[in-house]
C-alpha cells in the first residue's frame, strides 16, 4: 500500500478579527500550508474539505469557500463533519492511487456563530432537544457517571495544567474568545474556549519528516441513551484500528493529542483508550507530559476544525519545531477526532517521525 506523508502544515486561531473574513482567514492558512509543503498549486491534485453549514451560516459553504481553499478546477470532496475524518477520507483517494498530492483544510468561526444553538441543533427534535439536551449536557451527563464512582481529588491539578499547557502554546489564542456556561458538574475551568480556527495540511505520497502509520475509525448509536458514556467504545475502538494498523500499542506513543470538548472528557477518554486506569484518568491528565501538551479544548476550539487542529499539533511536535510546548524525542503521536453530535463518531491517526 502508498505509504503516505505529512508534507505542509498551518493553523490559525483567532478571535473576532476584523481585518479578514471567513475566505480570508481559509486562503491565507491554506496558502501558508502550501508554502510549508514547499509546492505551489500546480502541485495539488485534489482539495477535501472538512465545513459544516450551521457553523458557517449558510446552506451549501462549500460553493463560497472551496476557491479559497485551493479547491478551484481541482478534485473537490466536501466532508461534513470533523477534518480528521475528512482527512482519513483523503488518505484513501492517495492510497489508491486516485491522487498524488492533497490539501485537507477545516475551519469554523465562532464568533459569526452561536455555538449553543449549533449544538442543541444537531439532537433529535423530538426526544433530545425538547429536553435541552447539547453536547455539554452529554459532557456533564458523563462526568456525573464517573463522579458516582470514582474520586475527583486530582481534578484542580488536572484544570491547572490544562491552563498551563494552553497558556504556554504559541498558537493558541491569545485574546478574546467565549466560555459558554457551564453544566453541572463541569467547572469552569474544564470548558472549551470558542475561537476562530482554520487549519490545513498537505499531504503527499512522496517521503518527508513525519509519516502516517496507522488510521482508525468508529461510531456510536446516533440515540444518547443507547450510547456507553464512560466506556466511549467507538473511541477506543478507532484508536485500537489505527494502532494495529500502525503495528504498535498504546504504550509506545510518546505524545497523544486527544480532541475532547471538556478538560473532564480528556481525563475518561484517556482512560477509554487505556492510558489510565479507570478512575485514574484526572490524575494521569495531571502529570501526563505527552498528554496534549497543546492545552487542548483550552487552546482553542470550533468544530469541524479540531482534528486536523490535533493533527498540525502533533506535526509539530514530531518536527521538533512545536516552540514552547516542544516534548523531547517524539518519535510516535497518536491523534484523535471526533464528530459533532456530541461525539458521535471518532477517527485516530497515527503519526511517526520518519
Amino acid at each position: 500500500m502508498t505509504d503516505i506523508y505529512i508534507e505542509g502544515v498551518s493553523l490559525s486561531i483567532t478571535w473576532a478579527d476584523a481585518r479578514r473574513n471567513l475566505t480570508d482567514l481559509i486562503f491565507d492558512t491554506v496558502r501558508d500550508a502550501v508554502d510549508d509543503a514547499g509546492q505551489d498549486m500546480a502541485a495539488i491534485d485534489s482539495v477535501v474539505l472538512a465545513a459544516h453549514d450551521l457553523v458557517d451560516g449558510r446552506s451549501l459553504s462549500s460553493m463560497v469557500t472551496a476557491p479559497a481553499a485551493g479547491a478551484y478546477l481541482k478534485d473537490e470532496t466536501r466532508y461534513a463533519d470533523d477534518s480528521a475524518g475528512a482527512f482519513a477520507a483523503a488518505m484513501t483517494r492517495l492510497e489508491a492511487g486516485h491522487n498524488r498530492r492533497t490539501i485537507v483544510a477545516g475551519w469554523g468561526r465562532a464568533s459569526e456563530h452561536d455555538p449553543d444553538g449549533f449544538s442543541h441543533a444537531l439532537f433529535d427534535p423530538f426526544f433530545g432537544r425538547p429536553v435541552g439536551l447539547d453536547e455539554l449536557a452529554v459532557s456533564g451527563l458523563r462526568a456525573q457517571r464517573w463522579l458516582q464512582q470514582y474520586d475527583d481529588a486530582d481534578r484542580t491539578q488536572a484544570i491547572e495544567r490544562r491552563a498551563r499547557q494552553a497558556a504556554a502554546n504559541p498558537r493558541a489564542l491569545r485574546d478574546g474568545g467565549m466560555l459558554q456556561s457551564a453544566p453541572y458538574p463541569i467547572q469552569h475551568g474544564e470548558l472549551p474556549r470558542w475561537a476562530d480556527i482554520a487549519v490545513a495540511v498537505v499531504m503527499s505520497c512522496e517521503p518527508t519528516s513525519v509519516k502516517v502509520a496507522g488510521m482508525g475509525q468508529s461510531s456510536d448509536p446516533y440515540q444518547i441513551g443507547d450510547r456507553d458514556l464512560l466506556a466511549m467504545p467507538a473511541l477506543r475502538n478507532a484508536v485500537e484500528r489505527a494502532l494495529a494498523d500502525a503495528g504498535t500499542s498504546v504504550a509506545d506513543v510518546g505524545l497523544v493529542e486527544l480532541d475532547a470538548l471538556t478538560g473532564v472528557d480528556d481525563a475518561l477518554s484517556a482512560e477509554a483508550i487505556g492510558l489510565a486506569p479507570h478512575g485514574e484518568g484526572l490524575g494521569y491528565v495531571a502529570r501526563a507530559g505527552g498528554f496534549n501538551p497543546s492545552g487542548g479544548s483550552a487552546a482553542g476550539y470550533c468544530p469541524p476544525a479540531m482534528g486536523l487542529t490535533r493533527l498540525v499539533e502533533a506535526t509539530l511536535q514530531l518536527r521538533g519545531t512545536a516552540g514552547a510546548i516542544q516534548l523531547p524525542e517524539v518519535r510516535r503521536a497518536l491523534v484523535t477526532g471526533s464528530s459533532v453530535v456530541a461525539a458521535q463518531t471518532h477517527t485516530a491517526i497515527v503519526l511517526e517521525a520518519a
